[in-house]
């Protein structure tokens, strides 16, 4: 009774097929991890760097004096001009809400100046909204 051993040398086509799908697999999900983290480490870099910016424009009210911040297209090309404030990048809207029109027997002592600053990241338009207020010395 003779009988063949086959030889269990080598790889066969199955085992390199099973190779190539768990490297493609894994590679895929390096990668697809590799950049969420990019995504969201690029996010963190534009938001801070637009709160820098939104820092420096409520220290700049706190230096005005109340009547400057009355026209607040006028004092949005200056802080604009004062900070170099990316205009390319960001979008930055002023407004404010005196304390007067709410209530008309108030005195105009008080408002409140919304800083807004618009940006688009990943193809969604994102912003950070600030709220400072302004009292009349």
């Amino acid at each position: 009774m003779n009988k063949k051993i086959n030889s269990q040398k080598g790889a066969t086509g199955i085992d390199v097929a099973t190779g190539a799908i768990i490297f493609m697999l894994f590679t895929s999900t390096i990668f697809t991890l590799y950049l969420q983290i990019f995504k969201q480490s690029s996010l963190v870099k534009i938001h801070e760097e637009a709160m820098g910016y939104i820092i420096e424009i409520c220290e700049d009210i706190d230096m005005q004096t109340y009547q400057t911040t009355e026209n607040l297209e006028t004092y949005k090309q200056l802080v604009i001009s004062q900070i170099n404030f990316p205009v390319d990048k960001y979008d930055l809207v002023l407004t404010q809400e005196k304390y007067i029109d709410t209530d008309t027997s108030a005195t105009d002592l008080v408002k409140r100046i919304k800083i807004n600053v618009k940006y688009n990241f990943d193809n969604k338009e994102r912003e950070i909204q600030i709220n400072k207020i302004k009292v009349k010395e």
